[in-house]
């Protein structure tokens, strides 16, 4: 196969839909982020991350422990939250958040972990 370059015409790429990260998800991502040391929690116009500044000068960036699976392993493992599967229709982190599993358990266990980072900065508030 031949690469022509007139087959590449990059100006007729679709425009990638806007994200918002809806306003209940963005206080517990905060939160959550609080409870490992972020001191600032930028928000991303057009993302649906953000990016953690921490005090030492570091930057986390395209984070959201309730989309990904690897920023959640990181929150579970930096704060030592323990996950449980109750049979085959909850999860629950840390004994205090539980989240029914039914449609995805994986978004189920992200989502018990960020509430239970979250509970973390509560509780030490």
């Amino acid at each position: 196969m031949n690469y022509d370059e007139s087959d590449d015409d990059l100006d007729e790429l679709p425009e990638r839909p806007r994200q918002v990260i809806p306003a209940a998800d963005r206080e517990l991502l905060e939160l959550a982020a609080r409870a490992i040391g972020a001191v600032r929690v930028e928000d991303v116009e057009g993302e649906n991350w953000v990016n953690l500044h921490f005090a030492d000068g570091s930057v986390a960036y395209a984070w959201n422990s309730l989309m990904h699976s690897d920023d959640m392993l990181n929150l579970a493992a930096m704060l030592h939250i323990d996950i449980a599967w109750l049979g085959d229709s909850d999860v629950l982190a840390d004994g205090t958040s539980s989240e029914p599993t039914i449609e995805d358990p994986a978004a189920a266990a992200r989502r018990a972990v960020t509430r239970a980072a979250a509970e973390i900065t509560k509780q030490h508030s």
